[in-house]
């Protein structure tokens, strides 16, 4: 009967802290993980243009969290989601041995390019960048979608090399934690980041 008792007590605290609503937005910090990949034996230097934001929602929405009576928070990032993306790119890059220069904003097309003193230009659009949890009982769903368009130009000669669409998909249940959001989201958008890295055309130049 005291192991009952203790159980019974055990799953009441599991079901309040999985209720639990936090007051007004979730702020998350959301980073690049390195892939430990090796540093590009190319001494270039890239110039990086801050990514553009067609995802149809507030620059610093990144998801949305909903608890089983109902409510929704908003989950958040410091500053945009994409200068969280632009600065999980020049990351990359850095981590690779890549130089990088900062970039005007770019409209992503030939004419537009501006990145004198470069030997390459990336920029890109954030189609995706959303996580969705959602609480049960004993338990937090994670869904996390990641969709990047990644434009790269020489500016020597103001023409488009390569665009590619990178993508990442994470979906897992996990005990609910403000950390295990941020790493998820910080994992799935570093993916899709790592794929730019294994592109043929990319490669030769990298």
């Amino acid at each position: 009967m005291k192991k009952i008792g203790q159980l019974a007590v055990l799953l009441m605290l599991i079901m309040a802290f999985a209720g639990c609503a936090e007051k007004g937005p979730i702020l998350l910090s959301v980073s690049y993980q390195p892939s430990g990949e090796q540093a590009s034996p190319k001494k270039i230097t890239v110039g990086v243009s801050p990514f553009r934001d067609a995802r149809g929602v507030a620059v610093s929405v990144v998801g949305k969290r909903t608890i089983p009576s109902g409510l929704k928070n908003e989950l958040v990032v410091q500053g945009t989601a994409a200068e969280i993306a632009t600065a999980s790119l020049k990351q990359a890059l850095v981590s690779r041995g890549i130089a990088v220069k900062d970039a005007a904003g770019w409209d992503l097309t030939a004419e537009g390019m501006m990145a004198r003193g470069t030997a390459l230009v990336l920029g890109g659009e954030i189609k995706t960048l959303w996580l969705e949890s959602t609480a049960s009982p004993v338990k937090t769903h994670l869904q996390v979608g990641v969709q990047l368009k990644i434009v790269a130009g020489d500016p020597s000669e103001k023409k488009i090399i390569r665009t590619i669409d990178v993508s990442s998909k994470l979906d897992q249940d996990v005990l609910y934690s403000r950390e295990k959001l941020e790493q998820a989201l910080s994992e799935a958008l570093s993916s899709a980041i790592d794929q730019i890295f294994k592109d043929e055309e990319l490669k030769k130049i990298l």
